[in-house]
């Protein structure tokens, strides 16, 4: 038995009314709704909470407990990270230096850069490089306070390459203290052997990559990138079919670049999430809303590769589910830290801090199927917390850039930070 006590300010996002037929989350005004309780103090038994509230009303119930006083700290869920590439191999730097001197990502990707040059270090690479080149991230994001991961495959472009980075995943999951949720995305991109043959391509992915890896049982969810210059709607739609017929659920990079409807299909397919969004319409925000698709938006990227923000201010007041995730990877946004992502949807995207907090914690969790066991902090759910150096949450994104984190714990396990 545990206690956090004396917290100075406890917070929790409280999900929307009205939203059966979905696990907890919270969209339209409701984002903005937080339980603050000074004060405060949890109860933990195992890997769960059993109770939350004051200070004043646990001490005396929870006597016996080991105590931690968090006197002068502030607490929240822990962020759910809910779109990453954070396992990969091989460096990207010289792009990011290629981009600030004018080359677009396009440019790059069409010379054999962007994920084309990541999958050759891939190919390359041993599992175990694969492993050491990703645990330092998915460590730095846990002292960030990053408690899940959605971690994708889509570097390797071959059946034997996309199966050893989710080997990778799942190697990651077992060793680190984060958990890892595996995405496969073998349709990334085209490989250059099929430069001329899409339809080759796409047989491959649905022929043989998805039943591997679903045989295996390495892969959750199905993700494929349905924009301009990559997968198109009829493709991504056959491919996430396939992934279907094999007990992985849907999730899409949608119109990042272009509006092509990415986010209307990813409705019609009953995606749990539809991710980037820069360039949605208003038929995509309407039939994402009526699917229940929840909307990642990804900062980050948008400002690492300077193009516009996605409309979260418009996504909110249609009434979306936003969840705020980092996209972690090594070619558009090398930063595994949810801190700044949520700074970035707030100076960037006129978010308020308390949409963003319910962003990364219960609409993260909602856009992983998982917020019935993590993203809020209420009795029965998952010990997933973090706790941070400052008195009161608005101090969090104000002093942004630095990392105001002491401790987290995961599933009752408290690892604090000097």
């Amino acid at each position: 038995m545990l206690l956090l006590e004396r917290i100075s300010t406890l917070i929790t996002p409280e999900a929307s009314q009205g939203e059966e037929g979905h696990l907890p989350r919270a969209s339209g005004e409701a984002m903005g709704n937080l339980r603050v309780i000074r004060n405060g103090a949890v109860a933990i038994e195992g890997k769960s909470i059993i109770a939350v509230g004051s200070s004043d009303e646990l001490k005396e119930a929870f006597a016996d407990a080991e105590r931690i006083d968090c006197s002068g700290k502030t607490l929240l869920p822990g962020f759910v990270d809910s779109h990453t590439h954070i396992v990969f191999a091989g460096n990207r730097a010289n792009e990011f230096a290629m981009r600030l001197r004018g080359v677009t990502y396009q440019e790059i990707y069409e010379a054999g850069g962007g994920i084309r040059s990541t999958m050759n270090s891939v190919r390359e690479a041993s599992l175990e490089e694969i492993v050491e080149t990703a645990r330092p991230l998915v460590q730095s994001a846990f002292r960030h306070g990053t408690t899940t991961i959605e971690a994708k495959s889509g570097y390797g472009l071959d059946t034997a390459s996309e199966l050893k980075l989710l080997e990778a995943i799942q190697v990651l999951d077992q060793e680190e203290a984060p958990t890892l949720v595996p995405t496969f995305l073998g349709a990334h991109a085209f490989p250059p052997e099929f430069a001329h043959d899409r339809e080759g391509y796409v047989h491959l992915l649905i022929d043989e990559m998805i039943p591997e890896v679903a045989r295996q049982g390495l892969a959750e969810y199905c993700d494929v990138f349905t924009d301009e210059g990559y997968f198109t709607v009829e493709e991504s739609e056959r491919i996430v079919a396939a992934g279907a017929e094999h007990g992985m659920k849907a999730r899409v990079h949608a119109d990042e670049l272009a509006d092509v409807s990415a986010a209307s299909m990813a409705a019609r397919v009953e995606a749990v999430s539809a991710d980037h969004l820069l360039m949605i319409s208003d038929k995509g925000i309407a039939d994402m809303k009526e699917a229940g698709v929840i909307a990642t938006l990804l900062p980050g990227t948008a400002f690492y590769l300077n193009l516009p923000y996605a409309p979260a201010r418009r996504l909110i007041e249609a009434g979306l589910p936003i969840a705020l995730a980092t996209d972690c990877n090594p070619g558009t946004n090398m930063c595994e830290n949810m801190g700044i992502t949520l700074a970035l949807a707030c100076m960037g995207m006129r978010m308020t801090i308390e949409e963003a907090i319910t962003a990364s914690t219960l609409n993260g969790a909602a856009a992983l199927d998982r917020s019935d066991n993590i993203g809020m902090i209420v009795p029965g759910m998952n010990a997933d917390l973090t706790v941070f150096s400052t008195p009161d949450y608005p101090d969090i994104l104000y002093h942004y850039g630095v990392n105001q984190v002491v401790m987290v714990v995961k599933e009752g396990t408290v690892v604090e930070f000097s």
